[in-house]
């Protein structure tokens, strides 16, 4: 049987981004889910369904419990623009000065940094995250490689040797199992890796407002 007569949902079953997914029978998460309701939402605003097929695909989505069930809903559309963006890496190479990715931008899935001197600031508070997880391979000789992230997002800094540098993690509170999580390899000599939160505003100071509401006590 040939691929284009097989029935709906027994092809091989991809991720929203079009790579290899999970086996189709593998349970499928609340993650998978809200990966493939976000395909949907898209799918919608670039006018290839309506509201009523969105409202009978979320219903599917909602309900499916393995791969298969999700593969079904989403065989007739194009891959996430966002995600596939997301595919290729990104590098960001400084040997003096400073290189920067900040605003509104594309997070892709590895990100290389290499800093001989000077500064790589990476900051995430803008930028569009459509993945899960997402490598990054950081070098520091003398120099300071910074990632700024949102509240909510884990940063993983566990595989990040140091010579006579410093490795730095400020990422506190608790994580979102929704938000990305930011793993960082590589090595510093006499440079440093450093990972924090956005720092508070001129207002946040004068009137004292909690940077991350879920830290009030209730």
């Amino acid at each position: 049987m040939t691929d284009e007569h097989k029935p709906p949902g027994q092809g091989p079953v991809t991720a929203p981004d079009n790579r290899p997914s999970a086996p189709p029978g593998t349970r499928a998460s609340d993650a998978d889910r809200e990966d493939v309701a976000d395909q949907l939402r898209e799918a919608v605003e670039d006018g290839r369904l309506d509201l009523d097929e969105l409202d009978e695909r979320l219903a599917v989505t909602f309900a499916a419990k393995t791969h298969r069930e999700l593969a079904t809903v989403t065989e007739d559309l194009p891959a996430n623009p966002r995600t596939a963006a997301a595919a290729a890496p990104l590098s960001l190479v400084t040997k003096s000065g400073s290189s920067s990715r900040t605003g509104h931008w594309t997070v892709p899935s590895k990100i290389i940094a290499q800093c001989t001197s000077g500064t790589i600031k990476l900051d995430f508070t803008q930028a569009v995250c459509p993945l899960r997880e997402v490598t990054i391979e950081a070098e520091a000789t003398s120099g300071t490689v910074l990632l700024i992230v949102p509240f909510g997002w884990t940063v993983d800094v566990d595989n990040v040797s140091s010579t006579s540098g410093s490795v730095v993690n400020k990422v506190s509170g608790r994580p979102d199992p929704r938000a990305p999580v930011l793993r960082v390899n590589g090595k510093v000599r006499s440079g440093t890796v450093k990972a924090r939160h956005p720092r508070r505003t001129f207002w946040q100071w004068l009137t004292r407002v909690p940077r991350d509401p879920r830290s009030r006590r209730t």
